[in-house]
């Protein structure tokens, strides 16, 4: 059964037929069973929607000896291991070439959210408490990420996804060895990227776009411009509340333009304090990072409602 589901990995993952899912999902259970706790540190790459997120995670893959989800986990949810090892199994190293498309890589070996993954255990639109999960989630989990280190030759395990922002006192309890790196951007550029990401990804603009704050239902029937702002403002300070909740050292901080100034700072930073990962692909002198300015009166009305103090 392995070696049918890897010579079908040669030919290209996404070829896998829906017998194929079933059976990844049996061999999922025995490779988990091979796995315990993660023995390397974690990163959750996280910040607001827009800001930058993406570009960090790609450039820390592409930089260092890591463990991570490759591309083949969004549609082997269910089987994350599995797809990641016939993936590596077939294919050359990541090499990245900085393009993306909200949030989206493309490449076998590129670097993937695993939205879908984590959505199994913590939901995707809600605020989610430790108490909330299974135990038999954990160990799902952490097992998971095990044996992601180990397939990357025992690294340490770095993710992002935007909605881990939701979950950050839960990923901290059940990763205690986690450390969460925030990527901050300017709140004008987030937010009319934000809006045109709606008008790009969603037939109705007026729809919601990416992670809720806790307060969403209260938001709903809001014009758009006020409800982006009050999004960003409420998980502006969700995010706030629940990193300071943590112990200092297990937070990290890069300002979105610093970090496309002299990229190479962060991953020095990370070298230092996070694991002392080996470097591999040569480094990036410096990105042109993306500013965004008003081009219609909507967007100077959403411009102008985010510069005002306050949720509104």
């Amino acid at each position: 059964m392995l070696g049918l589901l890897r010579e079908k990995g040669r030919k290209g993952i996404a070829r896998l037929c829906e017998t194929d899912v079933y059976l990844a999902g049996l061999l999922e259970r025995a490779l988990l069973l091979q796995a315990r706790s993660p023995t390397q540190p974690l990163l959750f790459i996280l910040g607001l929607p827009r800001s930058g997120t993406t570009l960090v995670y790609q450039y820390v893959v592409h930089r260092l000896s890591v463990a991570y989800f490759t591309n083949g986990v969004g549609r082997y949810y269910r089987a994350p291991c599995l797809a990641t090892w016939i993936q590596c199994t077939w294919n050359d190293e990541y090499h990245s070439n900085f393009t993306s498309r909200y949030g989206t890589v493309s490449g076998p070996m590129a670097p993937h959210e695993a939205g879908r993954f984590w959505g199994r255990f913590f939901g995707f639109d809600e605020y989610v408490r430790p108490e909330q999960v299974s135990s038999r989630a954990r160990k799902t989990m952490t097992r998971t990420v095990a044996f992601l280190q180990r397939l990357f030759g025992d690294s340490f395990f770095v993710n992002k996804n935007v909605k881990h922002l939701l979950r950050i006192t839960t990923l901290a309890s059940i990763f205690p060895n986690a450390y969460f790196l925030r990527v901050q951007r300017d709140r004008a550029d987030v937010a009319l990227s934000l809006l045109r990401a709606r008008h790009a990804n969603l037939e109705d603009p007026t729809n919601w776009w990416s992670a809720r704050p806790p307060n969403h239902r209260e938001l709903e029937d809001l014009p758009v411009d006020e409800q982006i702002a009050r999004q960003l403002y409420g998980l502006d300070q969700k995010l706030n509340d629940d990193l300071s909740a943590l112990r200092s050292d297990r937070v990290l901080s890069v300002n979105y333009r610093s970090f496309c100034r002299a990229p190479d700072r962060l991953i020095q930073s990370l070298r230092s304090r996070v694991h002392s990962a080996d470097i591999r692909n040569p480094g990036v002198e410096s990105f042109s990072p993306s500013t965004n300015s008003p081009q219609n009166p909507d967007e100077e009305r959403l411009v102008n409602r985010i510069k005002r103090p306050g949720p509104s």
